[in-house]
């Protein structure tokens, strides 16, 4: 009997730790002719139908989840057109909580499999294949005879070290370009009422020396990141500081993005976090909001004083990328309250302030105790409309809102210049990222596609028009718009809008042609020729304003200084150096 295991992923970067952990546990069980295959939900539909007949398979089954499961009912409708003897099941967190309702709305599928399926889908497919009652399986749910049978029960793995490595027998280097998803625990001690992660107060583990031998798996593939999917990856000490020794001993350029909670993290954490290597760790935190009506309904707890301290410590290092979290449209929070939410995160200055928009999942705390409160896409992922303190004319100026944060904070394109601008709104920097929200839909940008090069222009014209920023701020962040553009688009663009021009040739060839004061600054400098060069430099004056600007990150000299570019395989590195002394 031949079984295909797949999914619709989001997006074509993230692939399916669901359908690795499924087939490994099938192989593990003896149980063998179990293939995958992913696709993504902006793949045509024909075509993946096209490619799941080639198959032939006997067994179809799908993991559904809010960002699929609308497409994954039109492919198995298609299917059933297709492949009228073929057993379809399903599985997965959209369709576990809900399973007879999946049945009764979608009649073409047979099955469904409640919670985790390692021990479970097995069992399952050796009962079908022996022509047995497959819903007698302890969380299957199926048809017999036409009517609904089975008992709603979400089944887990007690012990996790049983399952084998999701990843075996895999050639890691074809996911060179995609996300490599581990986990090393499941469940959550806290009860977030917007998840469903905490649904069980137990949390399990995988032992440490089985998760350190399949992470070194990853480290000798040369995977250049690994997305562990915990919940709440520093939960218990005893697991996660061992993990975080190892991350932080790897000898090769890896990283590791782990979600955490910041209000638990100790001082010894902090102290373990201070030896990783720049880029090795990447910890995303969920704040969600800081109004204390809110985070009441929500079952969180904030202590805004310890997750100051602690985000002001993880900043000063200076080596790890941090991302915070914010959600739009939880209960009590109106506009003016996620306002200050929203600037309250905004002061921990995050590397990314991920701006998300409520689901209403199914099986949640929210979804059950505040549905009338709520008017929400009825279709996956149920994402919030309007809410009693929040109207839909807000949430979807807040979209626009998000889009444009995302192309311009969230992105990294303009450090510099919004760090300094951002701080001429310390009272309510939310109001600067709006008014550009609203220069944004006033020149229509938001129907239309639009480039690098027309951002940067688009911010220099809401700056320069829409701001409240005096002529020597802006004269500031116009060198440093100029900056943010030459290295992060590695010389591509050029600012010359920004009446930007590199310094002078006389004043700068001695410079270059002069080995030994070049390497004061560029170690491996050599004079080569003036169009390698010309490709790997450029040097332009810097105002004695805009260097001191500079000089709250960076070391600048005294007196009058160029700043210098090089531009390198991984990007522009640049530094503010004092000019010649022929020139001085």
């Amino acid at each position: 009997m031949k079984t295909l295991l797949t999914t619709l992923n989001a997006k074509y970067v993230q692939s399916s730790l669901a359908l690795r952990c499924l087939r490994t546990s099938c192989e593990k069980l003896g149980y063998d002719g179990v293939v995958t295959a992913e696709y993504t939900i902006n793949h045509n539909a024909y075509d993946i139908l096209r490619h799941i007949y080639a198959f032939h398979a006997d067994v179809i089954g799908f993991s559904c989840y809010i960002w699929n499961i609308e497409m994954t009912c039109r492919i198995i409708t298609l299917i059933r057109q297709v492949l009228p003897d073929v057993v379809i099941f399903v599985g997965g967190p959209e369709v576990s909580y809900t399973a007879a309702e999946t049945l009764r709305d979608c009649t073409d599928i047979d099955y469904v499999l409640q919670g985790e399926g390692e021990e479970m889908v097995p069992a399952f497919l050796r009962a079908l294949e022996a022509g047995e009652n497959a819903t007698a399986v302890p969380g299957v749910m199926g048809r017999v005879d036409g009517k609904i049978t089975g008992i709603p029960w979400f089944r887990e793995v007690a012990d996790l070290d049983t399952l084998p490595f999701p990843y075996a027998g895999e050639d890691l280097s074809a996911l060179e370009h995609h996300i490599i998803y581990y986990e090393s625990s499941r469940g959550c001690p806290f009860h977030c009422q917007y998840c469903l992660s905490g649904n069980d107060d137990a949390v399990r583990f995988r032992s440490v020396p089985l998760v350190i031998s399949e992470l070194e798996q990853f480290v000798a593939a040369g995977v250049h990141q690994v997305k562990f999917v915990d919940r709440t990856f520093n939960c218990n000490p005893s697991h996660y500081r061992p993990l975080l020794e190892y991350m932080i001993s790897v000898e090769k350029p890896v990283n590791f993005h782990l979600e955490i909670e910041p209000g638990v993290l100790s001082d010894a954490d902090l102290d373990l976090l201070s030896q990783a290597p720049k880029g090795r760790v990447q910890l995303e935190m969920g704040i969600q909001s800081t109004y204390e009506p809110t985070l009441t309904a929500i079952h969180r707890h904030n202590d805004w004083t310890r997750i100051t301290e602690i985000m002001e410590r993880l900043t000063a290092l200076g080596t790890i990328h941090l991302h915070l979290d914010l959600i739009v449209g939880l209960p009590y929070e109106d506009y003016g309250h996620l306002q200050q939410s929203f600037n309250d995160i905004y002061s921990l200055k995050p590397h990314k302030l991920q701006i998300g928009f409520l689901k209403l999942l199914k099986g949640s705390g929210i979804r059950r105790d505040f549905l009338a409160e709520y008017r929400f896409d009825p279709c996956g992922p149920y994402e919030v409309l309007a809410t009693t303190w929040l109207p839909y004319e807000k949430v979807q100026f807040l979209k626009v809102f998000e889009d444009v944060f995302e192309r311009t904070y969230n992105s990294g394109k303009f450090t510099h210049v919004l760090a300094y601008v951002s701080r001429f709104y310390d009272d309510n920097v939310f109001a600067f990222y709006a008014t550009m929200t609203e220069a944004w839909l006033a020149q229509g940008k938001d129907r239309i596609a639009v480039a690098d090069a027309a951002l940067c222009e688009f911010l220099w014209h809401f700056l320069t028009t829409c701001t409240r920023l005096d002529e020597g701020t802006l004269a500031v962040a116009k060198e440093l718009l100029a900056l943010d553009m030459l290295t992060v688009f590695s010389f591509r663009l050029q600012p010359s809008f920004l009446g930007w021009s590199e310094a002078p040739r006389s004043e700068t060839d001695s410079l270059f042609r002069d080995e030994k004061r070049m390497q004061v600054y560029l170690a491996d400098y050599h004079f080569t020729n003036w169009r390698d060069l010309k490709m790997r430099y450029r040097i332009w004056p810097v105002s004695a304003a805009a260097k001191s600007e500079l000089g709250r990150t960076a070391a600048v000299p005294e007196g009058p200084a160029w700043l210098l570019a090089e531009k390198k395989k991984d990007g522009v590195t640049w530094q503010v150096i004092p000019r010649t002394p022929a020139v001085d």
